[in-house]
């Protein structure tokens, strides 16, 4: 009992002397310091001020100086505000130094979204292969790289992917987008095929009737145009690019009145593409 009573009296002893030892308290205010900085960053990110987070994190980076792992995480938080900011040059440089210190699936997620940004395609997908390796069938990850083959005009590989994921679920989007890629790709035949089953499957898919009257104007089918385009309108009739299309259509049809019109109307409510076409086919139109 009394080795017990002593060694409780020199740990107080101890803990009494720690605490009155200058040594002691300034090192115990660097830390306090520290956590407060910390904590200042995590605020300001969850409040999305990333101007302010970086100069924070800036002073902890500086007096850290990156010694042990745990201070990688400051270093992600950084490339975060980068990305935030729009600074994707420094955003990819500190996710790449995180990435190789403390390789793990947040800052390779990140790094998708900067490469997305700066289109730097195959460094992407490098990372994004690897999560569908992990996650054989996840959809929204064939989804994601359907998007990202679609972005940088890879149609073909969209394509696979696209047939993969409407073989889990049907999707009138993914239909259209598969028709998307065929008329990319310079085949209309089979572009309008798909367009015409997804009208015909789903006829309250609106952009559908975008995507096959674009197509119809480009090759010159003026009347075909038109029918996509008066069935769109049933759908929404007061839709601009619609109205655009179909002032196109007739003026290239030589309706001139009729399709001026569409294209003033168009143009008045702020499709500014239709100003070309005025000034090209409309002069002096009412």
């Amino acid at each position: 009992m009394q080795k017990q009573f002593l060694i409780q009296r020199m740990r107080g002893f101890v803990f009494i002397v720690m605490i009155a030892n200058p040594f002691f308290l300034i090192a115990q205010s660097k830390v306090d310091k520290n956590v407060a900085l910390h904590a200042e960053a995590d605020t300001l990110l969850a409040r999305e001020d990333y101007a302010g987070a970086l100069v924070v994190l800036n002073k902890i980076i500086d007096k850290s100086k990156l010694t042990t792992d745990a201070d990688y995480q400051v270093l992600y938080k950084r490339a975060f505000c980068y990305y935030g900011l729009e600074e994707f040059g420094d955003a990819l440089r500190d996710v790449n130094r995180y990435i190789e210190k403390v390789p793990d699936d947040q800052g390779k997620l990140l790094r998708i979204y900067i490469n997305q940004e700066l289109e730097n395609y195959d460094d992407l997908l490098k990372d994004l292969n690897e999560f569908i390796a992990s996650n054989p069938g996840n959809p929204e990850l064939l989804r994601w790289r359907a998007s990202i083959f679609m972005e940088s005009e890879r149609y073909a590989e969209a394509q696979k992917d696209i047939r993969l994921l409407l073989a889990y679920q049907s999707s009138p989007e993914l239909k259209a987008y598969l028709g998307l890629a065929y008329y990319y790709q310079e085949n209309a035949d089979s572009a309008l095929v798909i367009f015409d089953e997804v009208i015909a499957e789903n006829p309250e898919y609106f952009e559908t009737y975008l995507y096959a009257s674009s197509l119809a104007l480009e090759q010159g089918a003026n009347a075909l145009a038109l029918q996509y385009i008066e069935a769109g309108f049933k759908i929404d009739s007061t839709n601009l690019t619609l109205l655009f299309y179909k002032g196109v259509a007739l003026v290239d049809d030589e309706k001139i009145d009729e399709g001026c019109r569409c294209l003033v109307k168009a143009f008045e409510r702020g499709m500014d593409d239709a100003g070309d076409y005025l000034k090209g086919y409309c002069y002096g139109a009412d």
